[in-house]
Parts: structure tokens; C-alpha cells; sequence
């Protein structure tokens, strides 16, 4: 599973690997026992999982041995009930673990064991991670699971993400049985290649971004071209708009499939197999939803911080780690799918990636910003752009709906949403922005928040 296997087999001819990706069709041979082994768990757990048993396995291991939380918590006893955790441990975030970066490094690691990466970095200076080289096992093995709830069998999929090709259309990796395609290149034209391909070998699922996915099925939607062979998209990493499940599930009558997960690790989860609600993993971290106070939520309706303690990376132990993101609870039992997990739904991203700065230096989020559904039905995408505080562009991609009174419309609505002088820009495109790294953001910043670290 070593980058440098794909680097040798991706040069290999397309022909070539996909002789190897029809040969391979048994992720157990690719992945090995200790994936068999942690999906036979992931089935058993399906419906029902006590995590507090782990959980107070780990918190215990770390106030003995991690550096951070062994220097302030040695003199507490063992922490033995989810009252003590939550009386006891304080929340810790991004900036505490910059702050103190060596001390959450468990010394007891062997470092080849591990490989060192960064957070994205969308919401200040990336942080610095250390990870199991095997992470991959746990990593795919739930979303395997996640996945097979719609169907997916370890079937060949393609992926528009991240990926920059040379020349190739394409490329095959027969390990993952993948059809990678370039994430950079997204035009009518390369459209057609990825559709002519996916028809070609039949490929029932999409990996890619959220907005991706959107701009793929604009354009089948626009050629009006047969998409029975597509079962679903798979996708994350970035928020889901209700215009974009307007195109692709009523109209195109595909599954969009959507997960959460993070660069640290703690929490991972995944739409109901019949809904789109998120249902948290519980072998994967431990999961909490808190209000403005820290206090743990449990009542459906109400929005908070997702907070997770990761159990799967011994070298550096987060615990009630505070994620930025946002969601709102559902419940514990979703009568759907008969499982006992905790259910959340609009999960908004990053806070810091979701304001908007009025003149005066308070702030307004996406969520108040949100369009009436008669708005939302006269476009076919729409971003925030700030450069500075006091003015704000509207990128907007019209429908054919769109004329002079929805733009009058869209102008009264945002004057209302914003303080007085703010700057008010709409600007037609054809195709939104996005970032280097090829994920769409709702709003592209430049603006500095208080207190940021440099």
C-alpha cells in the first residue's frame, strides 16, 4: 500500500492494469488480515458498539504516559465513568496542541512506525501530525463499510479529487481499482472523456468533492445523457447545498452519498443507507456534540461543536478534541437502519472558513445566509469572496430561470442579511473557484480573524 507501489504501477500501460484490476477482486488479499479482521468487527458492531470501555482505556493510558496530560492530570485517579470524563478532562484544540506540540508525542512509539503530515491548514497554520503507516486498515476498512450501505462492493470506482495527470485521460490503479482522473481539468470536454470511460466499464461509483460532483451531473443533466449505470458519489471533505441534491438525486435519480471525516482522525461518519443523516462510527473515536458552555448536547434540535478522542493512533493522543465544525443532534437510534450511534445532520465546515466581515468588523456565517428555497431554484451555484472587511462578491452561476428580478431578489436578500454599508457585489461565471488543492469552499477569504496565529 506504500505511494511508492502506485508511483511503479501507474506508469504501467492502462491496458496493462486494468488486466489487474479485473483480477483483482478480494480487498482482504490487498489489505490483509488485519482488515478482515476489523470489518468482522465493524459487522458485529453494526447496530449496537459501547465505546466507553475504550474510551476510558485510552484517556487512562494517556494520563500515565503522554507528556501533556501526564504533567496536569497525574494526581487524578483513573478516570471509570463518562461522569468522571466528562467532569475532568478539558477540552483541548488546535492551538493547545500547537502550543504544546512535544508533549502530546507519546515517547513509548518506535518513529518508523509512523509518517508525519499536516491539517490542511484551512482555518490558520496547519498542524503538524504524526500517524500510523498502517492507518490504512482502520482507515478503509470503515469506509468499506460506510459504503456498502448503498451497494458498494469493493467495485471498481472513479475518483476526481486531488489528482493532476500530465497526459494521460486517465490512469488505473489496479490496488484500489481505481480510475483516477485529473481533478484540474474540469470542462465539458474532459467531462465527456470521464463519462465516455464510465460508461465504457460500467462504473457504478463516483469518488469525488461535493461541488464536483455537482458540476459532473450539471453537465449530464445539460447533454441529457443516460445515467442508469451510476449507482452514487461518493463524497466529502466539503459542505453539501440542497441545490446540489435538488440536481443530482431528484432529477438525475443518483445516490448523493456523503461522509465526514478529518485530517486528525477522531471522528468518521457517514449518511444513513435510506437518509441523509450522518451516523457517527463508534469504533472509530469517541464522539461528543457541546454547546457554547461545554456542555455536553443530547437534546435533538440543537446545534454544537463536534468534539471527538481519537482511538487509533498511539503516537499522539487527542482528547475532546474541539474539530471547529458544527452540527446539529438528531439522536442516539436511527429507526431506519435499527443502530444505536449517535445521529447528527447539517454539519457545517470549519468556523473560520464561514464568516463574512460587515464593516464594522462583526460577523454574519453561510448559515444565516441562507437562500429561500425560490432562490435557490434560479441558480446552479453560488460562492462568497472577501478580500476585505465591508465588501463582499457574489459569484453566481445563473439558470435559465435567472433574470433581472431574481438578481433585484438576490440584492434584497442579501442587504437585509448584512449590516448597513456593507459593499454588495454579484458577478455571473460560468464556474466557481477553488482552492489549489481542488476543493470547492462556500467562502474564499482573505480577511484576517482576530487572534489568528500568524
Amino acid at each position: 500500500m506504500k505511494a511508492n507501489i502506485f508511483q511503479y504501477i501507474s506508469k504501467l500501460p492502462n491496458t496493462t492494469n486494468y488486466i489487474l484490476l479485473r483480477l483483482n477482486k478480494n480487498p482482504n488479499f490487498i489489505y490483509g488480515n488485519e482488515y478482515k479482521n476489523y470489518k468482522n468487527i465493524l459487522k458485529k458492531s453494526f447496530h449496537e458498539y459501547d465505546a466507553i470501555p475504550l474510551l476510558l482505556e485510552k484517556v487512562n493510558n494517556a494520563i500515565e504516559k503522554i507528556p501533556y496530560y501526564k504533567k496536569r492530570f497525574s494526581s487524578l485517579k483513573r478516570i471509570q465513568s463518562i461522569k468522571d470524563f466528562e467532569e475532568s478532562m478539558p477540552f483541548i484544540d488546535k492551538d493547545i496542541v500547537l502550543n504544546h506540540y512535544e508533549e502530546f508525542i507519546n515517547p513509548e512509539i518506535n518513529p518508523s512506525d509512523y509518517d508525519r503530515g499536516t491539517t490542511g491548514g484551512t482555518s490558520g497554520k496547519p498542524l503538524k501530525l504524526i500517524m500510523p503507516k498502517r492507518r490504512y486498515i482502520v482507515e478503509m476498512a470503515t469506509m468499506h463499510s460506510l459504503w456498502s450501505s448503498i451497494g458498494y462492493r469493493f467495485n471498481p470506482r472513479a475518483v476526481i479529487r486531488n489528482h493532476k495527470l500530465d497526459k494521460k485521460k486517465y490512469i488505473i490503479n489496479p490496488i484500489t481499482r481505481e480510475f483516477i482522473f485529473d481533478g484540474f481539468n474540469l470542462n465539458d470536454e474532459y467531462f465527456e472523456i470521464i463519462y465516455r470511460t464510465i460508461k465504457k466499464f460500467r462504473i457504478r461509483f463516483i469518488h469525488c468533492y461535493p461541488s464536483t460532483a455537482y458540476e459532473f451531473s450539471r453537465f449530464l443533466y445539460a447533454r441529457k445523457y443516460d445515467t442508469s449505470m451510476i449507482s452514487a458519489f461518493l463524497s466529502g471533505s466539503e459542505n453539501i447545498f440542497e441545490y446540489q441534491k435538488a440536481l443530482i438525486q431528484n432529477k438525475l435519480g443518483i445516490r448523493f452519498y456523503n461522509w465526514y471525516g478529518h485530517s486528525e482522525k477522531l471522528i468518521l461518519a457517514g449518511y444513513c443507507q435510506t437518509s441523509d443523516i450522518y451516523h457517527i462510527e463508534p469504533t472509530y473515536g469517541y464522539f461528543e456534540l457541546i454547546d457554547e458552555n461545554g456542555k455536553v448536547i443530547r437534546e435533538p434540535g440543537r446545534f454544537g461543536e463536534m468534539v471527538g478522542t481519537g482511538f487509533h493512533n498511539p503516537a499522539m493522543c487527542f482528547i475532546r478534541y474541539r474539530t471547529g465544525d458544527f452540527a446539529e443532534y438528531v439522536g442516539d437510534y436511527c429507526p431506519d437502519c435499527n443502530r444505536k450511534v449517535s445521529l447528527i445532520r447539517s454539519i457545517s465546515g470549519r468556523w473560520s472558513g464561514n464568516k463574512l466581515y460587515n464593516p464594522d468588523g462583526t460577523f454574519i456565517t453561510t448559515t444565516a445566509l441562507n437562500l429561500h428555497s425560490d432562490l435557490y431554484e434560479v441558480i446552479e451555484g453560488i460562492q462568497y469572496i472577501q478580500e476585505k472587511k465591508g465588501e463582499v462578491k457574489i459569484l453566481i452561476i445563473k439558470s435559465p430561470l435567472y433574470g433581472e428580478r431574481q438578481e433585484k431578489a438576490f440584492y434584497q436578500h442579501f442587504k437585509t442579511k448584512f449590516k448597513p454599508g456593507m459593499a454588495i457585489k454579484i458577478e455571473y461565471v460560468t464556474r466557481l473557484r477553488k482552492l489549489e488543492n481542488g476543493k470547492f469552499v462556500h467562502i474564499i477569504s482573505t480577511v484576517k480573524e482576530p487572534g489568528a496565529i500568524e
